[in-house]
This record gives structure tokens, C-alpha cells and sequence, in this order.
């Protein structure tokens, strides 16, 4: 029989379940609702009870909801999370979404100065909690002194992460600082052997000379500062490496240390992972009152989400380098210490901010907070990653063409003045010199004196693949490797099509 205690999760399953069969779902089934904090869906687990021979499941009927092999397996139901709570407006469903779609790839970060090994019976002690924490599923915040922390994002499946430069900005100089002082006393000892002879006294000389004073820049096998990170809400701490900085951005790229060590991969005790990253989308294309939703760690809560609109653009702010960062995002998105580094999101979820600072008197949010540009995260953050990737794995680079496309805004702009029915292909804004575009005559836009415009040549396929948007092209291209020939057809303003074939080169740093 039907227990009364379970009737409101039943209810909630018959979403899902006509109303000609709740009834015998009800008397001849025991339901089980669960729901996942980062799940999109809501799952109900129905367990049919065993069938007497010659009697027909209940769920037979109705196999397009729901289905079984034998009937003493689990029947799985999703439901779309909306659909459980029809009161729920559309705003609220937007950003319930959003949250969903995002909140898995949103990471908490911290930074540790690492100390050596304690040896005391409290050390001791020490590592035994430690020890224990992790027997009941637990793992212990990273031991060291505190250097910061705030939050990150995943941008890449094998587990590159972006946050803010200030977030990792004490552990990446103290790193920094203790190798370039260790490099300095090693060019001052090569030059004083150079002047005093490599005799046998001089070599011990400069060997003591050295140990005294060059400082150790590992403790216990790791940096003297270590970032770790907890993507999704997770027990685990991993610990990433800085892969590279960009101060005037206040934008820094990390990577999540993977398990193995072969073909020149990184060592860690963790497993291999894939992540879910977050797609980028467009930060030109804002408009003031736009909705916007941040995910991120606000004094350590993690995954906090907060929803404002677009207060304005076109922002100045003077970033942690001491540069004006132009063309920033203004929300009144609640925004609070902890949440440097997180992602700002568009109503589809697509990164269109990082979250970098606020302006407040008490030092809590004020209603006034700013985002780096998406566009400019992307282009930094794209040329991090492929950089890193060549030099690390020892991978081909991406192929480059040296070729600048006008936005399309501006594209659509240039279409309606030529008052042709164009509508495949992107306009060259630029061309780089010494680029694999300027060795094939590629021809841009030119601007006159009196400010006409000259339009030059028009990408309309590459490999015999239509491109009808600058993203299109940019996507085809992330795709090339240098040294590949590729076949790229364009059309100059009098409709005349050419083939020209270029050899891509790897993008100069």
C-alpha cells in the first residue's frame, strides 16, 4: 500500500504522468524524488513492486514517460526544473538556469604560502586530523599561511580556470620575486668567475658562495606559494599552477595539475578530469538595463548567485597595475570581497564580465561593481592558453593568418552601403605586416582623408567552408595548426572572386 508520508513527492511526479495512470502509480509503486543542487533536471526513481505471472506492468503503457528492461529495475523520469514550480516568474526561471547551466564551472580560489613539514608531536597530531577528515570524505583546507582568495571560472575542458590578477597576484610575486633573485646571484657568480679565473679555490668559493645566498624556492616539493582550487562546490582542494598573468587586465590564467607525466603532462595525485567550461559570449553587444547574473565566493560562501542589469558601459577604472582598464562593465549585481575573479553572465549564460572590484565606503556591496569586458578576457585568455600548450605539451601551435575582421555590426553597416544583397562572407579590416595574408596581396578596408571607406577584400569560405560571421572564421581557424596550407576564397568590391593558398605561421607573442 501507498504511504501517506510520500504523497507529496508522488504529487510531484505526476507532472509527468497522466492523470489515468497517477492512480495505479500510486497503489503499485513506491517513488523516490531526489534533486541536485547543479542538476538542470529533476529525477524520480519509481520501483515497481514484483509482478505475478501473467499480470502486465503498469508502466508497459506508457514507455515514451518512462521505461524498464525487467521489473525489478529502477525507472528514471526527468522533469525539467521549471516544471516543478509553474508559480515561478520568468525572470526567476532565467536565472535558475543560468545557474544551473553555469554554477559547475565556477571554482573557489585560494592561495597559500607553504611551510616545511612539521615534525613536532602537534605536527603530528596535525597530519592524523588531517588524515581523519579524509577518511569521512573530507578534505582539509590547504595548510600554509592565507595570501588570498576568491573565485575562478573553467574556460577549457582540461582544466584551465580564469580569475582575477589580485586574487593570486601575492602568490604569483612572491614566486616570481625568489626566482629572479636566485637568477641574479647566478649571473653575479658567473660574472665574478669570469673575472677571477675558474681556478679550484675560486670554483669552492663560488659554490659556498652560492648556497649562502640563494634562497630555496620549493618547500616540501611545491613552490614557496601554492594556488589551489574547488571547482563545483567540491570537498577536493587541487592544486593548479599559474600559467601566466596579465596585470593590466587584472586577469590571470591557472591550470589544474593533471595525474599523469607522460609526453611532458604535469604530476599530481589527483585523477584526470574533464570540466565543464563556460562559453563566452559577446560583452559588445550590452545594453544598459540589461539583466546580468554573477556566480562566485563572497567571503568564502561558495557558489553565492546575485542578478542586477547592466548600470552602464564604457567604464574607466584604474586596475591593481595602475593602468586604466577601458570599456568596463557597471552592475548593481550585488558584487562583495570574494567574488574578484567570478564570472558575470548574459541571460543565456554566456561570460560576458569578470568581476574585479566595487566601489563602497564600507567595504561591503554598495550596489556599484565592475567587470572586465568579456571580449578582452577572450582574446587575452585564447592567447594564454595556446601559448601555454605549445610550450608545456610540446604541441603544434594554432595556425595564424595575420588577418583583422571587422565586427559585425560594422559588417552589416558596410553591406547596406554597397546596396548589394551580400550576405556570405567577412570583411578584412586589417592585415598584418610579415603575415601569411600580406605574403598573399589580401587586401583591407582603407580609410580615405575625407573618411570614405574602401572596402577591400571579403572572406567568404575557407577549405570550401562558407564563413558568414567573424566567429565563424575565428572557430575555423582555432582549428588550423601552423605550417597547414588552406585554401581560402575572398571577393573583392567588384564581385570578383580569387582563391588565394596560404601557409598559416604560428601567431608571433
Amino acid at each position: 500500500m501507498w504511504n501517506c508520508s510520500k504523497l507529496t513527492t508522488a504529487a510531484l511526479a505526476s507532472v509527468m504522468i497522466s492523470s489515468a495512470t497517477t492512480s495505479e502509480f500510486f497503489r503499485r509503486s513506491t517513488v523516490d524524488a531526489f534533486q541536485t543542487t547543479n542538476s538542470r533536471v529533476t529525477t524520480f526513481v519509481a520501483r515497481p513492486p514484483l509482478l505475478s505471472a501473467g499480470r502486465s506492468s503498469p508502466f508497459a503503457q506508457h514507455t515514451s514517460i518512462y521505461s524498464t528492461s525487467s521489473s525489478d529495475e529502477d525507472v528514471t523520469i526527468a522533469v525539467k526544473a521549471s516544471e516543478l514550480n509553474p508559480d515561478l516568474s520568468d525572470e526567476e526561471r532565467t536565472v535558475i538556469d543560468v545557474f544551473r547551466k553555469c554554477g559547475p564551472s565556477v571554482a573557489y580560489v585560494t592561495s597559500v604560502m607553504n611551510r616545511p613539514a612539521a615534525t613536532s608531536t602537534r605536527g603530528r597530531r596535525g597530519r592524523d586530523d588531517e588524515k581523519s577528515e579524509k577518511r569521512n570524505g573530507k578534505d582539509s583546507k590547504p595548510s600554509g599561511a592565507s595570501l588570498g582568495s576568491g573565485s575562478g571560472f573553467i574556460v577549457e575542458s582540461d582544466g584551465y580556470l580564469v580569475t582575477n590578477y589580485h586574487v593570486i597576484q601575492r602568490a604569483y610575486q612572491m614566486n616570481d620575486n625568489i626566482k629572479r633573485y636566485n637568477k641574479q646571484v647566478d649571473e653575479l657568480i658567473s660574472n665574478s668567475t669570469k673575472v677571477f679565473g675558474g681556478s679550484k679555490f675560486m670554483s669552492s668559493l663560488t659554490n659556498r658562495t652560492t648556497e649562502k645566498l640563494k634562497l630555496p624556492d620549493t618547500v616540501n616539493g611545491r613552490e614557496r606559494a601554492s594556488v589551489y582550487v574547488r571547482v563545483n562546490s567540491s570537498t577536493k582542494y587541487k592544486e593548479c599552477r599559474i600559467v601566466d598573468v596579465r596585470p593590466d587586465l587584472d586577469l590571470a590564467v591557472l591550470k589544474i595539475i593533471s595525474a599523469t607525466k607522460d609526453a611532458g603532462e604535469e604530476l599530481s595525485n589527483e585523477g584526470d578530469e574533464t570540466y565543464t567550461p563556460v562559453q563566452y559570449g559577446s560583452s559588445s553587444n550590452l545594453l544598459v538595463g540589461q539583466r546580468l547574473i554573477a556566480i562566485g565566493n563572497p567571503f568564502g560562501l561558495d557558489q553565492t548567485v546575485t542578478s542586477g542589469v547592466v548600470s552602464a558601459l564604457n567604464r574607466e577604472v584604474t586596475g591593481v597595475a595602475g593602468n586604466i582598464i577601458r570599456n568596463c562593465i557597471q552592475t548593481d549585481a550585488a558584487i562583495n570581497p570574494g567574488n574578484s575573479g567570478g564570472p558575470l553572465l548574459n541571460s543565456k549564460g554566456d561570460l560576458v564580465g569578470v568581476n574585479t572590484m566595487i566601489i563602497t565606503t564600507s567595504g561591503s556591496n554598495a550596489g556599484i561593481g565592475f567587470a572586465i569586458p568579456g571580449d578582452k578576457v577572450r582574446e587575452a585568455t585564447k592567447e594564454i592558453i595556446s601559448k601555454d600548450r605549445v610550450v608545456t605539451y610540446q604541441r603544434k601551435a594554432q595556425g595564424w593568418l595575420g588577418a583583422e575582421i571587422a565586427r559585425n555590426d560594422l559588417a552589416a553597416i558596410l553591406r547596406k552601403k554597397m546596396g548589394q544583397r551580400i550576405i556570405e562572407g567577412v570583411f578584412v579590416s586589417a592585415v598584418k605586416p610579415d603575415s601569411p595574408a600580406k605574403d598573399v596581396d589580401m587586401k583591407p578596408l582603407k580609410l580615405t582623408e575625407e573618411g570614405t571607406v574602401i572596402v577591400g577584400d571579403r572572406i567568404v569560405a575557407v577549405g570550401g567552408k562558407v564563413v558568414n560571421t567573424k566567429e565563424d572564421l575565428e572557430e575555423d581557424m582555432r582549428s588550423r595548426v601552423e605550417g597547414e596550407q588552406v585554401s581560402i576564397t575572398v571577393e573583392d568590391a567588384d564581385g570578383n572572386r580569387r582563391v588565394l593558398y596560404v601557409k598559416l605561421m604560428p601567431k608571433p607573442y
